[in-house]
């Protein structure tokens, strides 16, 4: 499968092999504000989660996990920009409060917040603007 997003309807699929080569890494500095770094991160995030869920499955495991799927809109983007300054604060604060280097027996976690306009399809419309 070659490296390029490939549309099918109103759904991009873009082929892992390609988010592979944007994982980061130690030696990349993360640009909060890049649609790469974002899919990068993600991309790690699906192989971390997908490497857990395989081995949980083998031992009749569950994986600790936990998402929040929301939405906000902003009046513009410097409101945008205060809300993520804050979202940044707020979850530095929040991390900094319950990490324990020192935790005997402790296990770290990765957190990944992110934000990306809303993206409108013919499913979203349906299951947001329109009663079933």
């Amino acid at each position: 499968m070659g490296t390029r997003p490939v549309r099918r309807g109103v759904i991009f699929l873009i082929p892992l092999v390609a988010l592979a080569a944007m994982a980061p890494g130690p030696a990349h500095s993360p640009d909060q504000l890049s649609a790469r770094w974002l899919l990068a991160v993600a991309s790690r995030m699906v192989r971390d989660v997908g490497e857990l869920v395989g081995a949980a499955a083998k031992a009749r495991r569950k994986v600790a996990t936990f998402a929040i799927d929301g939405q906000v809109r902003f009046a513009s983007a410097a409101d945008r920009a205060a809300f993520a300054e804050r979202l940044t604060k707020v979850v530095t604060e929040l991390a900094g409060e319950y990490h324990d280097e020192t935790a005997e027996g402790g296990r770290v976690h990765r957190i990944i917040v992110a934000l990306h306009p809303h993206v409108k399809t013919e499913t979203s419309e349906i299951s947001e603007n329109k009663e079933l």
